[in-house]
């Protein structure tokens, strides 16, 4: 099993402010209201900072938050009761073990990207199928590659540039290249902000894969999960030569 992703503590520090100018618009509609939907207990895998969760908490459904870093686990308990807080677990998808079975699991923005190696993957899938009732639904998504991007790769450019205080300015500044031959991106993003007079810069560097669409396919089904739909966004458009993003829905048989 290869190591989980470590968030840096200025990437936690800075997570929410420029996930909810340059995210939130894209998805959250669509799976709060995935999440509305379902009867009984919701997992979310690759919980973060709780931008998902602590919405549909407020708006009483039962739902669990899972993720391997402690530290985004803990600025998600900043946003809900301390009566909640076990709602809310450190564990590895991969290896995960809970007492819960439920009708809906969850792993939103690209979670799937972090799963570098093809045993973690199928890992990940079959423990998610185990925690699934039967009838169970599992949603994902991942974005689709762009073959002129993954032979150019990504030149520095600036994806986010804001307040993440009143008059504290915050810049981000994304690159990255990739390994064609294990269909990989190596990312790097620069934090650049201003703090007590003084400018501060700090770098994060992680690999992310890239999936194709057939491959996706395959690990659902050798994981024995079926393949309900596929879209190609999150208004439920089929695929086309536009879309930028799978969004796979994925049944656990009874």
């Amino acid at each position: 099993m290869n190591e989980p992703v470590e968030y840096p503590d200025f990437v936690v520090r800075f997570y929410d402010v420029i996930y909810h100018q340059i995210r939130s618009h894209v998805d959250e509609a669509y799976f709060l209201d995935q999440i509305a939907q379902a009867k009984g207990k919701v997992l979310e895998i690759g919980v973060g900072t709780g931008r998902l969760f602590s919405q549909a908490l407020k708006n009483g459904v039962d739902i669990y938050g899972l993720d391997t870093s402690d530290k985004m686990i803990a600025k998600a308990r900043e946003k809900v009761p301390p009566e909640q807080h076990h709602r809310l677990i450190v564990q590895n998808a991969v290896t995960m073990k809970l007492p819960h079975k439920f009708p809906l699991v969850l792993a939103p923005f690209r979670v799937f990207a972090h799963l570098i190696d093809v045993n973690d993957q199928l890992s990940c899938l079959s423990g998610i199928r185990e925690h699934l009732e039967p009838g169970g639904r599992f949603i994902f998504d991942m974005f689709i590659p762009d073959l002129n991007v993954l032979a150019k790769g990504i030149p520095e450019q600036v994806d986010f540039e804001g307040e993440y205080e009143k008059g504290k300015k915050l810049i981000r500044i994304t690159s990255a290249n990739y390994d064609l031959s294990r269909q990989i991106g190596n990312v790097q993003m620069k934090f650049k902000w201003d703090e007590n007079g003084r400018k501060h810069e700090a770098v994060w560097k992680f690999p992310m894969r890239y999936y194709f669409r057939f491959e996706l396919e395959h690990l659902v089904r050798l994981a024995n999960l079926e393949l309900e739909a596929i879209y190609g966004d999150y208004q439920g458009n089929p695929i086309n030569e536009a879309s930028t993003d799978f969004i796979l829905v994925c049944k656990r048989q009874i």
